[in-house]
Formats: structure tokens, sequence, C-alpha cells
């Protein structure tokens, strides 16, 4: 029986030589968007390498690759977390060491250090800043791509929402994601509190 694979953001595969299993070849996916794969081939470049959903596969099939790290729980995936790989990916195909990167900016190496690591405080009003230096528009560091084309069917409040937040400057776009994943999270504590008949923390 034949097995899907599902590739996931933070995925690790690794492949061994059939000659000699101390040669192998270990891919991290780091972005996963519109039937893309970024991936990070360990020991070599560190400027990511970009390729289909189809043609990942396909490498993976072809040399029995394993899965050595499974994905980041979609849990644990957050705007700030998602911003973080976004700005460190960007670093490092433009070149820069999270010192030069600082530097251009005008911040510390800390604070670029805090970021990419999926810390996302004070992030917003140098966003502009971030954007200009690594050479793409603000709103690709918060969504990962400047277009993206999806075929959805929305309610008519999804509809509203959704070109109202298009209206939002990148600032209060990062800002609103990261209300609603509050609410999320304060949502899914109520459902567990009632599950364990715990009473809620007051907000």
């Amino acid at each position: 029986m034949k097995t899907t694979l599902q590739l996931g953001l933070g995925q690790k595969w690794t492949s061994y030589s059939a000659s000699d299993w101390s040669v192998r070849e270990v891919r991290e996916i780091v972005t996963l968007a519109a039937g893309r794969v970024c991936f990070r081939t360990e020991g070599k470049s560190l400027v990511p390498t970009q390729t289909s959903e189809a043609a990942y596969k396909a490498w993976i099939r072809e040399t029995e690759a394993v899965l050595t790290k499974n994905a980041i729980p979609q849990a644990q995936l957050s705007p700030g977390l998602e911003l973080g790989r976004r700005i460190r990916l960007l670093r490092e195909m433009a070149g820069l060491s999270q010192n030069q990167l600082a530097e251009k900016v005008g911040i510390s190496r800390s604070a670029v250090a805090f970021w990419e690591t999926g810390h996302s405080g004070h992030v917003g009003k140098h966003l502009g800043g971030l954007a200009e230096v690594l050479g793409v528009e603000p709103e690709v560091l918060l969504t990962g791509m400047a277009y993206k084309a999806i075929q959805a069917t929305l309610t008519p409040d999804e509809d509203t929402m959704l070109a109202l937040y298009r209206q939002l400057d990148p600032l209060i776009k990062l800002q609103a994601q990261k209300w609603i994943e509050r609410r999320v999270r304060h949502s899914e504590s109520e459902i567990q509190n009632a599950k364990t008949g715990r009473s809620p923390k007051s907000a």
C-alpha cells in the first residue's frame, strides 16, 4: 500500500549513500507555501534552496530518505514563531549575520536573536527597517509572500473581516494576529477547564 508523504515545517529528512552509510544528506524544511518547499541542507551553504513539493517528495522516494525529525506541531506555530523563522531565513539568504542585520537596522544583536526564536516583542516598530534591509516588502515578513491566490469559501462575516484586515498596515496586522491568537488560546483554556472541572483564571 502506497503511503502519502505529509511534509511539515521543521521536518528533517535524511538520505544515506547506498555504498557508504557514513555519507548522508540532511534536509530541513524551513518554509512551506503555495506548493513550494524551502529547505536547508545540513553542512552546506546557509542559503536555503527552493523547490516544488512534488520535487521534494520525489527526492525522498528516490533516495529512500527517512524522517529524522518531525514537523513543528501546529499548536506551537504562532505568528511570532513564523515571523522569527522568516526573519532568520531572509537574513541568511541576504548573507547577513545577526550582528550585521542589527547594525543596518540600528538595533542590538540580542533583539534579532530574540525575534528569531519566536519572541516578537517590539518587532512591530522595526518592521519597516527590517524589510528594507532584507530587500522585501513588510507584507512578506508578515505573511511569507507578497501575493497568494487562494480559492476559499467564506462566510459573510469572514469576508468582511478579510476585507478589513487587508486595509491595515503591517504593524496593525501583526497586532491583530497576536490578539486573535490570545483569544483562541483563552477559548481553548476555557474548554480545557470545563472538561477538567477547574475554575477559569480571571483574565
